[in-house]
């Protein structure tokens, strides 16, 4: 595949891809700068063509696992992106958040009889929107975005035409992210699924697409990804640095389980930072299609806790 980046045009083409293409949400609102940056404009030191090439590489593999399991995870850390990369974009997602970028995180449930929605905080967990804006802090994080809204939605589309699946339909016309760090001490995600309510609200995300900044990571740092495939099966993914993991943001509930238990909650060598970017599709009648071999999993999953 083609590269859509040359040296000279990396920064002008981050700004502008997520400064034009971002959608509007509701649930992690963008926290102004209330200060000037104290930090000095740098250049990202990702490669945009290898991650690109190989975005387009395991394109298949992901399009199949999605369309059989509902969810991907690549199988070993650093993978996609190398340490050094992981080591530069948790530093400066530091940078952010020491800027004031964050946040409380908050989420919604929703009454599966009444329909009515209550906003909670998530206790321990506080979240950002990075966008175009955020380039010069963090131009790597900035970048990764721009490379992967650009190539992996086409990347994935054209993968599932070999597949006898309803199609893709993956947009690259706008987006949500969040960049989020979980605080040690058993801060926890609650169980839930991405896209409750679609087309009713408005919402047509598709795919969810999270990469862990943890480099670090070692066992009893706790924090698992838990992503459920039937009423009493679930897999439990280390957010290990480098890790991607992609699911159907309208159908895989999931949750996070406790942030480094043992560890005090002030312990930022522990916080958990994971960037995840939300992808729609164009194809509205993959959203909460009662024909999907996962329509019923939400509901399985959640009668059943």
């Amino acid at each position: 595949m083609r590269s859509f980046f040359t040296h000279a045009s990396v920064r002008v083409a981050s700004r502008m891809s997520l400064s034009l293409k971002k959608t509007t949400s509701t649930n992690y609102p963008i926290t102004s700068i209330t200060q000037f940056s104290t930090f000095e404009p740098r250049d990202p030191i990702l490669d945009a063509a290898s991650f690109q090439q190989k975005l387009a590489k395991h394109a298949p593999s992901i399009s199949k696992s999605l369309a059989d399991q509902g969810y991907y995870t690549t199988p070993e850390s650093f993978l996609i992106l190398p340490k050094e990369i992981i080591n530069v974009m948790r530093q400066q997602s530091i940078d952010l958040r020491n800027q004031g970028r964050f946040e409380q995180s908050w989420s919604e449930k929703i009454d599966a009889v009444s329909g009515t929605v209550t906003r909670f905080d998530k206790e321990g967990v506080f979240a950002c929107e990075p966008d175009g804006g955020d380039y010069d802090t963090a131009p790597d994080l900035i970048l990764y975005m721009s490379v992967l809204l650009q190539t992996l939605p086409i990347a994935l589309n054209i993968s599932c035409e070999d597949m006898n699946v309803e199609p893709f339909g993956l947009s690259v016309s706008s987006f949500n992210a969040k960049l989020a760090v979980t605080s040690p001490g058993g801060s926890v995600y609650p169980l839930h699924v991405d896209n409750p309510q679609g087309l009713t609200a408005g919402d047509t995300r598709k795919l969810t697409c999270i990469i862990y900044l943890n480099p670090e990571y070692k066992e009893g740092d706790g924090g698992q990804l838990r992503i459920f495939s039937g009423k009493h099966e679930s897999h439990d993914l280390t957010p290990d640095g480098g890790r991607m993991v992609l699911f159907w943001s309208d159908e895989i509930p999931h949750e996070v389980l406790p942030t480094a238990p043992d560890a005090d909650m002030l312990d930022q060598d522990k916080d958990r930072y994971a960037l995840t970017v939300w992808i729609p599709t164009e194809n509205f009648q993959t959203i909460h299609n009662p024909r999907s071999k996962f329509a019923s999993l939400g509901d399985e999953v959640f009668l059943s806790k």
